[in-house]
């Protein structure tokens, strides 16, 4: 399994509500709408106004399969006062109740 990182600074933390909102729809976050991917978690900083985006996926190659894609809806949805960085790991463990959708 593979995680890509990608971290969103800049955003004003008092509109860190409407920062997500604009996030959320655009990103994949439901099983199956992106093949290979496997889950995402969003997190948030509301003090600082960064929200850090966790994209699983079932392998390197299927993260690597959809690399444009993610260029593409990182480019769209990365706000104007905002910048976005990507990184991407192995994930050597994942240890979690099944939780479904929250949010």
């Amino acid at each position: 399994m593979h995680a890509r990182v990608t971290r969103y600074q800049g955003a004003a933390p008092e509109a860190i509500e409407e920062t997500l909102e604009t996030k959320k729809p655009v990103l994949p976050t439901e099983f199956g709408q992106t093949e290979g991917m496997k889950g995402t978690v969003f997190l948030v900083d509301r003090q600082n106004g960064t929200v850090v985006v966790i994209s699983l996926w079932e392998g390197e190659e299927a993260m690597q399969a959809s690399e444009n894609e993610a260029t593409r809806v990182r480019e769209e949805v990365t706000g104007p006062d905002e910048t976005a960085s990507v990184e991407r790991y192995e994930v050597a463990l994942l240890s979690v109740e099944q939780a479904g959708y929250v949010g």
